[in-house]
């Protein structure tokens, strides 16, 4: 697909950053797009038919069931709902990151390993933002872990591979897709850096649609950190490693509390 907004590469010597791809160039804005479009829609399609499993048990037992209350704290279903879209999504980035013209993976989705120090410092910023938060959460007399969470975790029957699925495959697929995939072809275009950053965190939070208003508020918040992370670093490992270690961080704490 090409969609016309395609610039001459810019030949940048040990860059790969939104100011010069050396000899290849990502998607265009409008391919990118398209592209991501099509990515949403298979993941939530992958999650529809990862359910059939778990609805058609229940409405065996029980035809009037009510379908979402079987869903919406179903850790097995979860987990495998996860597992499925999450691989499989990520699998299909990988196949448009593989078939532009000039790139490779690697290159596409800035898969370069870090310093030791810059990932320390930004693994530091994430956990001070995460203590801020929870401390503002405990001020508004919130609860620090949301009480859908806690069912999840309360009905999982296998705690381990809900943990597999949050925060091996949750994190995979979601850095893959808005800070792999739609960062370097967003980036070039009007938005910048600094609205990539905005947009892919407010779509990464959008999605996220098991939470009320407030979580989804502090998805946002994180979503510019790791956004920042990936555009400071150049580097997808940084925010990948930063949204698994929250992700298990979360998974310690419900199981406290559980």
């Amino acid at each position: 697909m090409n969609d016309g907004n395609d610039k001459a590469p810019v030949r940048v010597a040990g860059s790969s950053n939104e100011a010069g791809y050396g000899d290849w160039t990502p998607w265009g804005f409008w391919a990118t797009t398209a592209w991501g479009s099509g990515v949403l829609v298979a993941f939530f399609v992958l999650q529809s038919v990862a359910a059939i499993p778990s609805v058609a048990a229940a409405m065996s037992e029980n035809p009037d069931i009510d379908v979402v209350q079987v869903l919406e704290a179903n850790a097995a279903y979860l987990a495998v709902a996860i597992l499925v879209a999450g691989i499989g999504c990520t699998s299909i980035i990988l196949l448009l990151t593989g078939i532009r013209r000039g790139a490779s993976i690697r290159e596409y989705l800035a898969l370069r390993w870090p310093g030791t120090r810059q990932l320390l410092a930004w693994l530091a910023i994430a956990a001070v933002i995460v203590v801020v938060l929870d401390l503002l959460t405990t001020l508004l007399g919130r609860e620090v872990v949301p009480e859908w969470w806690l069912n999840v975790y309360a009905s999982a029957t296998s705690p381990l591979l809900l943990g597999l699925a949050t925060v091996f495959a949750a994190p995979l697929f979601e850095e893959a897709f808005f800070r792999g995939f739609l960062f370097p072809g967003l980036s070039r275009s009007k938005l910048g850096a600094t609205g990539t950053i905005v947009v892919t965190a407010a779509l990464w939070a959008a999605i996220h649609t098991q939470y009320g208003a407030y979580e989804v508020a502090q998805i946002f918040i994180l979503g510019l950190v790791l956004g920042l992370a990936r555009h400071r670093t150049d580097s997808l490992v940084v925010p990948l490693i930063i949204h698994a270690a929250i992700n298990l961080g979360a998974n310690i704490q419900v199981a406290f509390l559980v």
